[in-house]
């Protein structure tokens, strides 16, 4: 994927380049770690995923996920899909391929290993405008298909589950031939969450609530942080999350005849720089074909016989009726663990009343006593004042009393300046006026702008470096700069809504030429080209 771009669309909030699959919590959630392909993900079963960022369900950024998963045996399982995914700056569409694998260290413990691979075709979206006086690199390769490895792996400890995930492990442009389709860094995902099993519908081995916590590093954005809670029965599904970057969701779901799930779900974005952004949107359908059971054969010596001993059927009995106990003493302490959670979060909310009381009073109180220093403050400021009109007052009176002969020679003598500074800046500005004005002849193939105006910049050859219509990248650019040891500035223009990083401001073009031919003196050795502001 692209890290730098320059886009006409600067003023709109910029999307990560992720699939933003954060909200996939059973159906397709092989998208958002390969090793889920074994338990969230249902498999044996087709699902279609369809995301519409802040938009209609005509409009763009989108993301669309259509997958088949199911076991190979036991301990592993296969899925495939197409995807395709608009980041609003890049169309890419093609194919996953997911493998898992599963090692059982005990009836408790387990270890899934798991990898998607994902190649898919790069194009510019269709609403993207280049600005064609703006030649990069980045933009000279229109379509590239590109090949990317996520590698995932989790440890699942009884209820508990912790995995990391690592999308772009492998990220490579083979239309180009590049070790890397972009310079952004890894992308990975750490997450963990907790199985609380629940009776519904007279059934307590299907239904369950999932908290979930995850953290996200994403390359030149800020890092995701966010929480989800998944509530699944045998009838329905639902959940509500948070993620920092994209905001608040709730969805839910049903399934329908055992094999038909359909369910939608809704993201609102909380932060500053969502402010005013339509809500995005979420509609996931799939179709369960069964579960997969998967038995060993036994081998049966010829000498055994088929019927057991009236001893062998009493140990069976035995055996069963301790299972049943051991599964009713199981479900005892779900129970009581559920009223302990419940009892702790009725006494934490207790405290949380108590503390939101007293710091409440504390706020008033504080702010009583600032309210005391500013009138006191208000008051010196009066007395102050009233000083100072009964001092002028006084200076005066006093001013009234010189001799009128005096007060005439002195305004007499300050008329003078004041008329000889007046003649004095006229003769100035005349001058200034019939002053030639250096005209600057481009040399060939030397790129070069000039203006009479710009926003109040001073006069002068600025030594351009780069020109950002995107803030994001507009900053980057500038740390880079600064962290090779230069000192970069930058001015915006209006008229095109862009910024304009150069490195030096010079008072004349031979000074400019020469900063520009000899790369800054060594010290930047990409290319600049020469802006002028007139300023007459």
């Amino acid at each position: 994927m692209i890290l730098t771009v320059v886009s006409v669309k600067s003023q709109e909030p910029e999307l990560p380049y992720d699939f933003r699959q954060h909200n996939l919590t059973e159906f397709n959630s092989n998208l958002l770690s390969p090793a889920f392909l074994l338990d969230r993900n249902n498999p044996q079963s087709i699902a279609i995923w369809s995301r519409w960022q802040w938009q209609t369900i005509d409009g763009s950024p989108s993301t669309l996920f259509l997958n088949y998963s199911r076991k190979i045996n036991e301990v592993s399982g296969i899925g495939g899909g197409y995807i395709q995914h608009n980041t609003g700056v890049f169309v890419n569409r093609g194919g996953l391929i997911n493998y898992a694998y599963n090692f059982v260290l005990s009836s408790k413990t387990q270890i899934t290993l798991g990898v998607n691979v994902i190649g898919f075709q790069r194009e510019l979206a269709e609403d993207f405008v280049i600005n064609p006086d703006i030649g990069l690199p980045i933009f000279e390769e229109r379509n590239s298909f590109i090949l990317q490895v996520a590698p995932a792996a989790k440890l699942q400890l009884n209820a508990f589950s912790f995995g990391i995930v690592m999308e772009n492990v492998v990220d490579r442009n083979l239309t180009s031939n590049e070790g890397k389709a972009s310079a952004t860094g890894l992308i990975y995902m750490g997450m963990a969450s907790y199985d609380i099993p629940i009776t519904m519908f007279g059934d307590s081995n299907s239904s369950f609530i999932r908290p979930s916590l995850y953290y996200k590093r994403l390359p030149d954005f800020d890092n995701q942080i966010g929480i989800n809670t998944f509530f699944s029965t045998p009838k329905f599904w639902a959940q509500a999350g948070y993620n920092s970057f994209y905001g608040i969701s709730t969805g839910i779901g049903g399934r329908f005849f055992k094999k038909l799930s359909l369910g939608a779900l809704v993201e609102f974005g909380t932060s500053s720089a969502l402010k005013g952004e339509d809500p995005s949107f979420e509609i996931v359908t799939a179709f369960d074909f069964g579960r997969q059971v998967f038995e060993a054969p036994e081998e049966v010596p010829e000498e055994e016989t088929l019927e057991e001993t009236p001893k062998e059927e009493e140990l069976a009995k035995e055996e069963a009726l301790l299972a049943a106990q051991r599964k009713q003493d199981s479900l005892d302490a779900v129970k009581a663990a559920e009223l302990l959670v419940l009892e702790e979060l009725q006494q934490q909310k207790t405290k949380d009343s108590i503390a939101a009381v007293n710091q409440q009073l504390e706020l008033e109180r504080i702010k009583g006593e600032e309210e005391k220093k500013r009138r006191d403050s208000l008051d010196a400021i009066k007395r102050a004042e009233a000083l100072a009109v009964l001092k002028a007052n006084e200076e005066k009176k006093r001013l009234d009393s010189l001799d009128a002969i005096k007060r005439a020679e002195a305004l007499a003598v300050l008329k003078a300046n004041e008329e000889k500074k007046r003649q004095d800046s006229i003769a100035k500005a005349m001058e200034e006026e019939k002053a030639p004005e250096v005209t600057v002849v481009p040399e060939k193939g030397e790129k070069y702008e000039e203006v009479a105006t710009e926003d109040g910049l001073e006069p002068g050859f600025y030594l351009v470096a780069n020109v950002f219509g995107t803030k994001t990248y507009y900053e980057a650019f500038m740390k880079k700069l600064s962290d090779e040891g230069l000192e970069p500035k930058s001015f915006y223009r209006s008229k095109n809504k862009y910024n304009y990083v150069y490195l030096k401001r010079y008072n004349t073009m031979q000074e400019a030429r020469r900063a520009r031919d000899s790369k800054f003196g060594g010290r930047y050795t990409e290319k600049t080209w020469i802006f002028r502001v007139v300023g007459k």
